[in-house]
């Protein structure tokens, strides 16, 4: 009898350890492995083996589409494809085709917090690895609220950051790789502290803007004495404050005036505004003004680059040579073309067995995990070769108002 026992508790372990091995097997149920999606991370919808880059442009204001996000990683792809560019081919990994899946009439959701707007885009497109976002109003969900990985990258403007910490690429899967508006006013604040003689500065708009704010706080930390938010005329509070430099944030209306009362103020001093009218993203800008126009002799600050106003001539070749005559003179679209290339040099280290599984969650989490440090060369000359150094130190721009047009006059990064 002591024999049979022992029998039957051998048999029941082996049981037990061979239900263990089968729920742990890709496809089982149960335990898995370290890295393996839960069950619930599978995807709705067959994978049909077609891997997509998201392009996630803004909504034209007109009631279009952004075609320009879509044409810059479309782009991207068919250099990468052709080994042209930045990186090359893809890496010598045997995988199912890639493709680009504009998303931009798919972005709107019902669900708080767009909730259930990626696992809808999944469920779309099964095979869809990471996204190359413009529209920077919309807001996605954290990793916590999706059981499975879709790394994201924001190639445009990317606004209401304020001054507190950035939220970490870990926790939610998105990457920004251009300045927001509190960088810009950063820049700004530390290029008027190490001009020439401006220890005050005189600061007329809304003060709790992210640009205002991050300039106001970046100059005082700086040593440089800021008053805001006087009322009244301009010219009155110039005289009282008597500034080194003045900085005007504010709508095309507001900013119009106030223009008009510095100039005819008589001051003499750095002169700085921060555009209403700059674009955000590719599509077109709602707020932009034809009627608005900037006076010579003033300062401002650009988040995105612009062919034209390039002095190097080498780079402005290289990036209509990269986008083609027309795309390179759209704002934000050579940003998103280098976002787009390095999520493609990260897909390329993605090894063939997580890409030719049939569970894309195995992919999107390889690329997610690859995205912040895979090395990219970046078309603006290296400025950054990975995408979490874009995002710690994206590139800003001033501009100089001269002869009724504007003339770069520098490039830092944040």
């Amino acid at each position: 009898m002591s024999r049979s026992l022992t029998l039957a508790a051998i048999g029941a372990c082996v049981i037990v350890i061979a239900s263990i091995v089968v729920s742990a097997w890709p496809g089982g149920t149960g335990l898995r492995p370290p890295g393996m999606p839960s069950p619930d991370a599978t995807t709705a919808a067959a994978f049909t083996g077609v891997y997509r880059i998201g392009a996630l442009g803004d909504a034209d204001p007109g009631g279009g589409r952004d075609t320009v996000l879509t044409r810059s990683v479309t782009r991207a792809l068919a250099d990468h494809g052709s080994g042209n560019g930045t990186g090359g081919g893809n890496g010598g990994v045997a995988t199912p085709p890639l493709g680009v899946s504009d998303l931009t009439a798919h972005k709107e959701s019902t669900e708080p917090a767009n909730r259930s707007l990626i696992a809808r885009w999944v469920e779309m497109e099964p095979g869809l690895t990471g996204v190359v976002g413009g529209d920077p109003a919309l807001n996605l969900p954290e990793s916590g609220l999706t059981s499975f990985r879709l790394p994201v990258v924001r190639a445009c403007r990317h606004d209401g950051a304020g001054l507190s910490p950035e939220p970490r690429y870990a926790d939610t899967n998105e990457l920004r790789s251009s300045a927001s508006t509190a960088d810009m006013g950063v820049v700004l604040a530390r290029h008027l502290a190490a001009a020439p003689g401006v220890r005050k500065v005189y600061v007329r708009g809304d003060t709790a803007a992210d640009p205002t704010r991050a300039l106001i706080d970046r100059l005082r930390a700086d040593g440089v004495e800021v008053r805001a938010g006087d009322a009244g005329q301009l010219a009155d509070g110039i005289g009282r404050f008597r500034p080194d430099a003045v900085f005007l944030e504010g709508g095309a209306r507001n900013l119009a005036e106030w223009l008009e009362q510095v100039e005819d103020s008589g001051f003499d001093g750095v002169k700085s505004l921060w555009d209403p009218t700059a674009p955000t993203c590719t599509g077109r800008n709602a707020a932009a003004d034809a009627d608005f126009s900037v006076p010579d002799g003033w300062l401002t600050v650009r988040g995105h680059y612009d062919v034209r106003l390039d002095p190097d001539a080498d780079r402005r070749a290289a990036v209509r040579k990269a986008l083609g005559a027309e795309l390179a003179t759209r704002p934000y679209a050579v940003e998103t073309y280098d976002a787009a290339r390095a999520m493609l040099s990260a897909w390329d280290t993605v090894s063939a067995e997580e890409r030719n599984s049939n569970e894309p969650d195995l992919a999107r989490a390889a690329l997610a995990e690859a995205l912040p440090t895979v090395q990219v060369r970046g078309t603006l000359g290296g400025w950054w070769k990975e995408l979490s150094q874009a995002e710690a130190h994206p590139v800003v721009w001033l501009d100089l108002r001269e002869d009724g047009r504007w003339r770069q006059e520098a490039e830092e990064r944040r």
